[in-house]
């Protein structure tokens, strides 16, 4: 009651603003700034929330909190000519700071010829949190009770920041610097079966069977510094920057309670708790960068281009784990154990990438692309493991083990235009991955293959009249072997996109995607067919409306070898999805500084996923959402809006993820 009083005298207030601040209708002159001319915009607002529900899903698909925010700001400056003799512009933007969970921030400044600076940092939040604590109708054996879930959550914020620095020496000569960085952290909350080196045979069935829940913060983080320069002569381009990488990343993972059951209700978890398990590991590469590039034109007709780029990751890892509780032993006997083993290994990681190409106009209708790539990358890791069961003498294994991934791709494409409203552009890309995986030198068999791709395509855009176009592409792939048990051996797929102005006024789009994949020797095959309408009418601008539809199915399947564990080994996967999505809304400007806008989404997710014929655990689903938003223009004070939404989460099995949630948000508009 407290906070929807707040929420009524707010609103109260702001709505009384029109009175407070009318004034006549002018149009304001720029800001001056500094010896700049200013002018942008600022958007501040609040927002008040309402969640009822498993509020964890709210926050998985919005994540939007109440509070006050800055929404937007925009700014950019302008100084005379001559008149500043470190700058001549400015830029700043800034969005969504205050909590939202994508908040971005851009700087640049530029004096012209002589240097451009850029500034850029944003944030993501991701959020999952499915409700673990339920009972899923998908238990195979009639004396179960309860289903299992998954137990992955996490909570943890990815932030992206980086500087670019541009000196330009002469009209031919830069002198570029950049510096980027990126960092992942939070909480996650995983599952982890207990295994270990040289673990006994029959060993496999029971960590097959218990997987159990740990909280496992992450830390990691990249940084990027590169410097170089690109240098213009009559008309080749060069380019070329050398730089250095790091990147680390620490994991530390344990039980949070104990003793630790089971997640997998088939499992007898009352009777094999887990008493405490820790889990440790570190990683740190570092690489030196070097990049080059060309590209020029010899003669009208020809374009020539090529590249190399060069790294070399190195660095050491480590790994730590122990473990303890009660498992079956040889005969069946539930058994003290306890688990200790580590690892120590370095890492590396050399990168060899080039490619050339050329393009080439026959006629000013006609003109063909040809490139190829190398890329060559290899993987050399050594290691000391050693395990220790119960006190026993203890495992220790090293291992050099080297993989080593040659590619060699050719593209060749060719574009026509026969007439001025005809694009056609057949192409085929050929590719031969090899794939070489050794053992102290000793080839693996099982994990080396060589694989040949032809991808044939084409792709047609028609244009008869300014009303309607269409454009679409076809292809096709066919690989001469399959190095997963879920990489197509053969694909086909399609893309067509058209656009109808039926009058003026009124228009329609249409847009169909099909792709269909198999493998027959794993009896995979997937299916994807998309298709999305949308018809749009704007009488004016005052008054406009539009309303969609989209479909999507999805279909997979495929076969489960399982290595270790107890009979059966085998299983069938399969997984099929429809989603319906119904969209529409309009837009109303009655008088000169009124107006309101409404958008609806209504989606509907069908489905049916099962292993081995167990029933399903997740769909359908129903999520409507529908935003209304009013405003008002006040004479130079600025617009005062208010957004109203409101959306429903219904899932018709696992109802203990539903939740329905109403947010308004007051926003002050203001340019400047």
């Amino acid at each position: 009651m407290r906070t929807k009083c707040r929420f009524l005298m707010f609103a109260a207030g702001l709505l009384a603003l029109p009175a407070i601040l009318g004034a006549q209708d002018s149009q304001e002159a720029p800001v001056g700034f500094g010896g700049f001319t200013t002018q942008g915009s600022v958007s501040v607002g609040g927002r008040f929330t309402d969640v009822k529900g498993y509020e964890p899903m709210y926050l998985e698909l919005f994540d939007l909190q109440p509070g006050v925010r800055l929404m937007d700001f925009n700014a950019f400056g302008e100084a005379k000519e001559g008149t500043n003799p470190f700058a001549d512009s400015y830029s700043m933007s800034m969005s969504n700071l205050g909590g939202d969970p994508f908040p971005t921030v851009q700087f640049s400044v530029i004096k012209n010829n002589l240097y451009d600076l850029r500034v850029n940092w944003r944030q993501a939040y991701y959020y999952w949190n499915q409700n673990d604590d339920v009972i899923l109708p998908i238990a195979p054996v009639a004396k179960l009770s309860t289903g299992l879930t998954n137990n992955h959550d996490w909570a943890t914020v990815r932030k992206f920041g980086s500087v670019d620095f541009t000196l330009h020496a002469t009209n031919h000569l830069r002198f570029h610097f950049n510096y980027y960085r990126t960092s992942d952290s939070g909480s996650t909350f995983t599952t982890a079966s207990p295994d270990f080196l040289d673990s006994p045979g029959y060993w496999g069935g029971y960590a097959r069977a218990n997987p159990y829940p740990l909280y496992a913060p992450i830390n990691d983080e990249t940084n990027r510094f590169t410097g170089g320069m690109d240098y213009t002569f009559h008309s080749w381009t060069f380019h070329y920057s050398l730089g250095y990488q790091t990147f680390n990343a620490i994991t530390n993972a344990t039980n949070q309670t104990s003793p630790l059951v089971s997640i997998n209700p088939a499992a007898s978890s009352a009777t094999e708790p887990l008493t405490s398990f820790t889990w440790s590991q570190y990683r740190r590469l570092t690489t030196p960068i070097s990049e080059l590039s060309v590209v020029g034109k010899p003669t009208s007709k020809l374009e020539l281009r090529g590249n190399y780029l060069y790294y070399r990751y190195t660095g050491p890892l480590s790994f730590d784990q122990s473990f303890n509780g009660i498992a079956p032993d040889a005969d069946g006997v539930l058994t003290p154990y306890a688990v200790s083993q580590s690892v120590r290994g370095t890492v590396k990681e050399p990168d060899h990438i080039g490619g050339m190409g050329f393009t080439y106009n026959f006629k000013d209708w006609w003109s063909f692309n040809a490139d190829y790539r190398y890329s060559r990358m290899s993987s050399e890791g050594i290691g000391n493991f050693s395990s220790l069961f119960n006190g026993t003498t203890p495992a220790t294994n090293m291992d050099d083990i080297v993989w080593k991934n040659g590619v060699s791709d050719f593209d060749f494409t060719m574009d026509l235009t026969p007439i001025g409203t005809l694009v056609i552009r057949p192409g085929i890309h050929l590719m031969k991955a090899d794939v070489l995986t050794s053992e102290f030198g000793v080839t693996d068999p099982a994990l080396t293959l060589r694989t040949k791709t032809a991808w044939p395509e084409i792709s047609v855009g028609y244009e008869p009249s300014k009303k309607f176009s269409i454009r679409g592409d076809l292809h096709s792939f066919c690989n001469g072997a399959s190095y997963t048990a879920i990489t197509p051996h053969t694909q086909v797929g399609g893309r067509v996109v058209a656009q109808w102005h039926i009058t003026p006024k009124l228009s329609f789009d249409n847009e169909l995607n099909l792709t269909n994949s198999k493998l027959i020797d794993t009896n995979y095959r997937s299916n994807f067919h998309a298709n999305a309408s949308t018809l749009s009418y704007a009488l004016n601008d005052r008054f406009s409306l539009f309303g969609a539809f989209s479909y999507e199915s999805f279909y997979a399947q495929g076969d489960i070898v399982y290595i270790r564990g107890t009979p059966p080994l085998n299983d069938f996967l399969q997984d099929q999805e429809i989603n319906r999505v119904w969209q529409g809304g309009l837009d109303v400007k009655p008088t000169r500084h009124f107006g309101l806008r409404f958008s609806g989404n209504y989606v509907r997710s069908t489905g049916l996923g099962y292993v081995s014929g167990e029933p399903p655990a997740y769909r359908p689903l129903y999520w409507p959402l529908a935003t209304g938003t009013v405003f008002y223009d006040i004479p130079k004070a600025g617009r005062i809006s208010l957004d109203l939404q409101r959306t429903y989460y219904i899932e018709q099995i696992v109802t203990a993820n539903n939740f329905q949630a109403d947010l308004l948000t007051i926003r002050w508009t203001r340019d400047f």
